[in-house]
C-alpha cells in the first residue's frame, strides 16, 4: 500500500469536521442509553474517573462551548482546587466534579441537549471568533476553530473507546475513523512531536487504518500497529503498544506521545 505523506494530509474542512462531531454525538447517545446500574461506576483508564465522570467531563466540554465564560471560570477554579495539576487537566477535572452524582437519566438528557446546542453553535461561530487563539498545557498555541472542529470530535471518539474498554465492550470506531486518525497523523508531524525522530513508514491496521510516511527523508524502516491502539498510545493511555517491524521504526513509533 502506498504511504501517504502525513504532512500533506491537510486540515479537514469545517463541514467535514461537523460530520465527525455529529457522528460521535449520535454514537454517544446510543452508548449512554445502553449503560446500566453499576456500569456507571466502572473505573476507566483516565485517572480518578469512572464511566459517569467521563460523561460529566464531556457535558462540561459542551457547556464551555455554549457559554464561553464557563471555561475561564472553571480554569480559575481548577487552579485553586487542584494546584499541583497542569491547569488544563485541572479544568477538565472541575468539569467532571460539577456533574458528579447526577442521576444516569439526567446525564443522558444533559449530554443530548448540551451537545445538540454546542454543535449548532460551533457551526454558526463567525470566522473572526474562530481565529482567537489559546495556549494549553503541552499543546502549541491553537485557534478556537481547531479546538472546536478537530479536538472535540477526537476527545469524544477517544473517550468512547475508554468507556468501551471499561465495560469490556467492543469499540465501533465509526464511519469517519480513518479521517479522525488521519488528522492525528497530520498533527503528529505538523506539531513538534516528531521533530527529532527519523522518517518511518507507519502502517495502521484495523479500524481507522491507513499507511503514512512520517517525515520527508528516506525511511529508516516500517512499523505496523493497530490504529485505535496507537491512538491510545499517542495520548498516553497505553505505554506498551504491540508494534511490529524494523527496530528503528518500532522505537520511534512506540515512544511518540502528544496531547489529545
Amino acid at each position: 500500500m502506498t504511504a501517504v505523506l502525513a504532512e500533506q494530509i491537510g486540515r479537514a474542512d469545517r463541514a467535514q469536521c461537523r460530520l465527525h462531531r455529529d457522528a460521535e454525538i449520535q454514537a454517544w447517545h446510543e452508548l449512554l442509553a445502553s449503560i446500566e446500574g453499576t456500569e456507571w461506576k466502572r473505573r476507566t483508564v483516565c485517572d480518578e474517573w469512572d464511566v459517569a465522570d467521563i460523561a460529566g467531563h464531556l457535558i462540561g466540554q459542551a457547556e464551555d462551548v455554549i457559554t464561553p465564560w464557563s471555561f475561564p471560570r472553571r480554569f480559575r477554579k481548577g487552579k485553586r482546587v487542584y494546584p499541583g495539576i497542569p491547569r488544563f487537566d485541572a479544568h477538565m477535572m472541575v468539569q467532571a466534579d460539577e456533574h458528579r452524582g447526577t442521576p444516569p437519566a439526567e446525564l443522558r438528557a444533559l449530554f443530548d441537549t448540551r451537545w445538540g446546542k454546542a454543535t449548532r453553535k460551533i457551526s454558526r461561530n463567525p470566522e473572526l471568533f474562530r481565529r482567537i487563539t489559546m495556549q494549553a498545557d503541552g499543546f502549541p498555541r491553537m485557534s478556537l476553530g481547531y479546538v472546536h472542529d478537530v479536538l472535540l470530535a477526537r476527545d469524544l471518539w477517544m473517550h468512547r473507546d475508554d468507556i468501551c474498554q471499561a465495560l469490556g465492550r467492543s469499540f465501533d470506531a465509526g464511519p469517519y475513523a480513518e479521517e479522525i486518525v488521519g488528522q492525528v497523523m497530520y498533527d503528529v508531524v505538523d506539531g513538534p512531536y516528531w521533530d527529532d525522530r527519523p522518517t518511518v513508514v507507519l502502517e495502521l491496521t484495523g479500524q481507522g487504518g491507513g499507511t503514512y510516511r512520517l517525515g520527508r527523508d528516506e525511511p529508516v524502516g516500517r512499523a505496523a500497529v493497530d490504529a485505535v491502539g496507537y491512538m491510545r498510545t499517542l495520548s498516553g493511555r497505553d505505554d506498551a503498544p504491540v508494534v511490529s517491524g524494523d527496530a528503528a521504526a518500532v522505537d520511534a513509533v512506540s515512544s511518540c506521545r502528544m496531547p489529545f
